[in-house]
């Protein structure tokens, strides 16, 4: 007579069927009584039969939660749920009325369709009101997916018939099926506040024996300290508690950033509780967050910045798809990484899509990305339009490199949002569009941030929307080629506008690059290098060259393009890649750097100053001419034992000497052994090295 279904939280879901008789109170007798006669009335219309398929639906999925969940709804909740449905009783009687000539005279098309979007919007605010509205998505959601798994048997079955020599296990289907749907429940459900087990903390627990400190980590305060995970991955380690503070809700952070895996979404790799403190582990930000790059990089191209939007939407799709509102989109909550793609993160507000709210006292630092309806009742649930309005915000940032509403402190926005109208786009408070935005790109961006709710596009249309223009931006391959020789942009000093996506003309080699730096024409060697280190899988020793360029002052290709910071940001990524080259190149700035200040001090007579200088440059130059010494490059290895005996450091001088006798032992080439022999000479003749007896 029924089936019955666990449900996501412990609690049982029957499904009763038409024969089974079922005593209902008769505040719940009558709300079927009305959404019978809404059905009547929808299937009875000859005109205007637009809306009222999707309409129909939805009132049968309304019918079922109610019946599903009988035991839950109590006289408090019918009054709200009775309003909402005779209006749309009342408005369905108009509606569908033949030739409504006299209400179309009242009425334009753009009122009816906003009068419909204001019943659905009502009947979802009464069905939060009763707990209910998680129940018909969960429910609609496992109907689908029990649906899609009844006719893949059905499917299966037939295939099975045809073709007898295939045999497939459908219960493998079923399975894999299931899974899915446990596991997102689940999700939902710690969304919602029932606990982590023991096993799934356990799980997201790193153990202080996998985190080691990065050679080149520097103190940030409470700020992200760059540490090795696991003995090869960068790592950012974040303080978030001591170790006597209730952390429950960065449990639940990890555990979202666990479900959220891929390309799209920064890694969370776990909370280390270390000294009494507890960290959270994850992806090293790269190039930092995206309002940081959008401030430094003025000029940036609309292929990378569409690419950007589409990528974003993309990982907020995923969000939505798992039943999980972000609660956070901006520009601080998105990384960059080494490669210039942009990652969601930061989901210490993620929830699941139940009406678990936030005020708007917690929204301060965010009210310029807050969707209008949030400030006009802070006690409205949140939403997946909420989240669509944010990202409309984060879309304009990508084009203005500016925070929505620059020019007005968090106040002055606040009241522009709450005293504009709730149903008129033209009067709402919106950011100007830029000159030279794309216009489907700022088509895409303002029906994001609509001011009703229920008109803002879902996260699955904006991404087929930004895909599709994205491939218009795509260069074709084989366009007039002119970075080798077009050097103008080096002289301006600016490093932005290159574009990193465009092809990769067939003369530009490390081989020519190479040539052209020897040669010392280094305006085109530069020019080279740096499109081989920019491109989308960037060569190693492209990346070292760039760097080296825009550091070392001897090299005179022109001195108004030098800049540090960007140089050593190369090199790091050279160094990623695994060139030892950078390694060495670093090192021996930073110790030429270091010797020079010491130097200075002992002139001045600082000898404290100057012995703790000593100490950083054995802390700090030293591992990096180890590292390159590992990686088997010989000049780290000479380095390594002739610092080592400046500073004297015994063990680094007596492991660079090992490292280069090695390589002469070794099978390696003449040219490696006649080098190594030439820097163990070259060691041997320091006359004051007080290591060698």
């Amino acid at each position: 007579m029924s089936k019955r279904i666990r449900g996501f939280i412990g609690t049982s879901i029957e499904l009763i069927s038409p024969v089974a008789k079922v005593v209902y109170f008769p505040g719940v007798a009558e709300l079927f009584t009305i959404i019978e006669r809404i059905v009547v009335l929808i299937d009875t219309a000859r005109y205007n039969r637009e809306a009222l398929p999707y309409m129909k639906m939805y009132m049968t999925e309304v019918k079922q939660t109610i019946r599903d969940n009988t035991g839950t709804i109590n006289e408090e909740h019918t009054p709200t749920l009775m309003k909402a449905l005779k209006n749309w009783e009342k408005f369905l009687v108009q509606y569908t009325k033949p030739k409504m000539r006299k209400l179309l005279t009242i009425l334009n098309a753009d009122n009816i369709d906003r009068k419909i979007r204001d019943l659905f919007t009502d009947l979802d605010n009464a069905l939060n009101a009763a707990n209910l509205r998680v129940n018909l998505e969960n429910n609609k959601r496992l109907r689908e997916i029990l649906g899609i798994a009844e006719k893949m048997d059905e499917h299966m079955m037939d295939l099975d018939n045809k073709i007898n020599a295939i045999q497939i296990d459908i219960t493998t289907v079923k399975d894999v099926v299931t899974a899915k749907v446990k596991d997102s429940f689940m999700t939902t459900a710690i969304c919602h506040g029932v606990p982590l087990s023991r096993e799934k903390i356990a799980d997201l627990t790193i153990s202080p024996e996998h985190i080691n400190p990065a050679r080149d980590a520097q103190p940030n305060g409470d700020g992200p300290t760059k540490v090795i995970y696991c003995g090869g991955l960068y790592a950012a380690k974040v303080k978030i508690a001591n170790a006597n503070d209730d952390i429950s809700k960065y449990w639940v952070q990890a555990f979202i950033s666990s479900k959220l895996n891929g390309d799209l979404f920064m890694k969370n790799y776990g909370i280390l509780l270390d000294g009494g403190i507890y960290y959270m582990i994850t992806e090293w930000p790269g190039k930092g967050t995206l309002y940081e790059y959008l401030k430094t990089h003025r000029i940036i191209p609309w292929t990378l910045k569409i690419k950007w939007a589409a990528r974003l939407a993309s990982a907020l799709a995923v969000c939505h798809s798992k039943l999980i509102l972000h609660h956070d989109i901006r520009s601080h909550n998105v990384i960059v990484d080494i490669n210039d793609n942009v990652k969601l993160a930061n989901y210490h507000r993620a929830r699941g899509i139940k009406d678990i709210t936030t005020s708007v006292a917690e929204e301060t630092d965010g009210v310029r990305w807050l969707c209008p309806e949030k400030t006009k009742d802070g006690t409205l649930p949140y939403s997946t339009s909420a989240d669509v309005y944010s990202f409309g915000m984060l879309m304009w940032e990508i084009t203005s490199h500016e925070i929505p509403f620059p020019d007005k402190s968090i106040g002055e926005v606040y009241t522009a949002l709450k005293n504009s109208d709730g149903f008129k786009d033209q009067d709402a408070p919106r950011p100007p569009i830029v000159p030279g935005t794309p216009e489907k790109y700022a088509s895409i961006m303002q029906k994001c941030w609509r001011q009703v709710p229920g008109s803002r596009p879902t996260m699955p249309y904006v991404v087929r929307k930004l895909e599709k223009l994205a491939k218009t931006y795509e260069r074709p391959y084989g366009q007039e080629f002119s970075y080798a020789t077009d050097t103008t942009n080096i002289s301006s000093g600016s490093f932005t506008e290159y574009d990193p996506y465009a092809p990769i003309h067939p003369h530009v080699t490390m081989q020519t690059a190479r040539k052209l730096h020897g040669q010392r024409h280094y305006k085109e060697a530069f020019e080279q290098f740096r499109i081989l280190a920019d491109k989308a899988e960037p060569d190693p020793e492209a990346n070292f060259y760039v760097g080296r360029y825009l550091i070392d002052s001897r090299i005179q290709f022109n001195r108004g393009a030098k800049d540090p910071n960007v140089g050593v940001s190369y090199l790091e990524v050279a160094e990623d890649l695994g060139c030892s080259e950078a390694t060495q190149y670093r090192a021996q700035e930073k110790m030429a750097a270091a010797t020079e200040i010491r130097k200075q001090l002992q002139n001045n007579g600082n000898e404290t100053d100057a012995e703790e200088i000593l100490k950083r440059m054995k802390t700090e130059c030293l591992p990096l001419f180890l590292e390159g010494a590992r990686q088997g490059n010989l000049r780290c290895m000479k380095d390594l034992a002739d610092y080592g005996a400046k500073l004297g450091d015994r063990d680094s001088y007596m492991l660079g000497r090992k490292m280069l006798n090695d390589v002469i032992v070794a099978p390696k080439s003449h040219m490696e052994k006649a080098k190594a022999q030439e820097y163990l000479t070259k060691l041997q003749q320091h006359s004051n090295n007080q290591f060698l007896n």
